[in-house]
């Protein structure tokens, strides 16, 4: 029924006699100025932020975390899921809702359920639920298959109308401002609050970066505290010379070879708004092939060691309104050697890289999921014992990263990550050394498959 319908109603009703049926009452009463959001499901904080950048600024939003605690307290003490969209199971749970709104002193709840629906479409269902116990203003579901932008105008579609109804108008909201301090000379009242965090105590602003005013958002990778990666990754190896002139080199080839991986990064001061600190963090890694063995023709099998571990510092910088580029340096020990006798051992390619590492990374959403890209620099302080067979052997190295990053639930998401280094060499044989070449090129290749949680 629109709001034309139901004035005409009530005008009717007061003329002619009393109907049974409740109308959808929005108007909020003087002096209410806040709302709860509530999201549950799969990537319900991402949805939750874009729904408090539609609140107008007249109209708070409640701390979340302060919102669950009143909806524990009123008997929800489980996700309500499906049960929200079937409109003859819900009552019980709207009415949990109604009463964690009133205890929380929301003017009324946008409540939300994340979900895959039956033709295996990925929605939103959302319902506002007020003080009133008629029909509900919002009852209705946003697809998520499309891009951010769409979901966000989606929502603003479904909300828009009402969210502005019950917003106070900003001349109301001024009257309601305190009158002490206002004649500061620039005309605003309260200045604090409007640079500070209006809306929410979590940092979820319109436009924020995921921690204005030292308010960090759990699970952003914008703001998180720390995270943590494990999985499974496959690694190569291929070693080769460049203009080889004797008989004792060996080249290396391996690949498909299963590795451990964890890694992790911690931002200690990320719940603080001190500049650059509060995105500087502490990286680590370690992977480790167990079980790998090398062979010459057909000779016996040779217990080969491959680990390599990380250690660094990372910037993290946000970038519009998801992106994060990370800057790091830090140092790596990378090890390659296979367990061989003397005289074989003196032709292959033994490695034990220790490297000062530089680079740039960056994580973009798109769509529903986010790449990862990533280069190094890899400098070598040294470089092992293949390379100390040569006279004036140079080495360098780069590396680089890409994947994609697929969320499965709040602040836990499936990786798949390539990553790739390459070292190349350059040697000044005299006549008559052992071992002559021009030179030789390292590769190192990783597929990993992971699962992380961020916090």
């Amino acid at each position: 029924m629109s709001l034309c319908g139901r004035i005409l109603l009530g005008l009717s009703a007061a003329t002619v006699t009393t109907f049974a049926l409740s109308p959808i009452a929005l108007a909020a009463p003087k002096g209410s100025k806040s709302i709860a959001i509530h999201i549950e499901g799969p990537n319900a904080d991402d949805i939750r932020e874009d729904i408090v950048s539609l609140v107008p600024e007249t109209l708070k939003v409640v701390d979340d975390d302060a919102f669950s605690k009143s909806l524990r307290s009123a008997g929800q003490t489980k996700p309500v899921g499906d049960a929200l969209v079937m409109k003859a199971q819900r009552k019980k749970a709207i009415d949990r809702i109604r009463k964690a709104g009133k205890a929380a002193k929301a003017e009324g709840v946008i409540y939300g359920v994340s979900r895959t629906n039956k033709k295996k479409k990925k929605e939103v269902y959302l319902v506002y639920v007020d003080e009133n116990a008629g029909d509900l203003a919002v009852d209705s579901a946003v697809p998520l298959g499309g891009s951010r932008d769409d979901r966000k105008r989606a929502l603003e579609d479904l909300l828009g109308p009402t969210l502005s109804q019950i917003a106070p108008a900003a001349a109301a909201a001024d009257e309601d401002q305190p009158k002490d301090g206002a004649g500061d000379g620039d005309g605003e009242k309260d200045g604090d609050e409007k640079d500070g965090d209006e809306k929410s105590s979590d940092g979820d602003d319109k436009g924020g970066d995921g921690d204005e005013g030292g308010k960090r958002k759990p699970h952003d990778p914008r703001s998180a505290l720390f995270s943590i990666e494990a999985g499974v990754e496959f690694a190569g190896r291929w070693f080769d010379y460049s203009d080889p002139v004797t008989q004792n080199l060996r080249p290396y080839d391996v690949f498909g070879q299963p590795a451990l991986s964890i890694s992790g990064e911690v931002y200690p001061l990320a719940s603080t708004d001190i500049p650059v600190l509060k995105g500087l963090g502490i990286t680590a890694g370690f992977m480790m092939a167990p079980g790998l063995n090398s062979a010459v023709g057909d000779g016996d099998p040779l217990g080969t060691t491959y680990q390599r571990i990380n250690l660094g510092l990372r910037e993290r910088l946000s970038i519009g309104e998801s992106s994060v580029l990370g800057i790091s340096a830090g140092l790596r020990l990378l090890t390659f050697e296979v367990d061989a006798a003397e005289a074989l051992a003196s032709t292959v390619p033994n490695v034990s890289y220790t490297l000062i590492r530089a680079g740039l990374d960056a994580r973009v959403p798109v769509g529903p999921v986010a790449l990862a890209l990533g280069a190094d620099y890899l400098f070598p302080l040294s470089s092992g014992q293949v390379y100390e067979r040569f006279a004036g052997a140079s080495v360098q190295g780069i590396g680089a990263m890409a994947g994609v990053l697929v969320p499965v639930t709040t602040g836990v998401e499936a990786r798949l990550l390539i990553e790739y280094a390459r070292f190349f060499s350059s040697f000044e044989p005299a006549i008559g050394d052992r071992y002559v070449a021009g030179g030789a090129i390292d590769q190192y290749l990783g597929v990993r498959l992971a699962g992380a949680y961020v916090y």
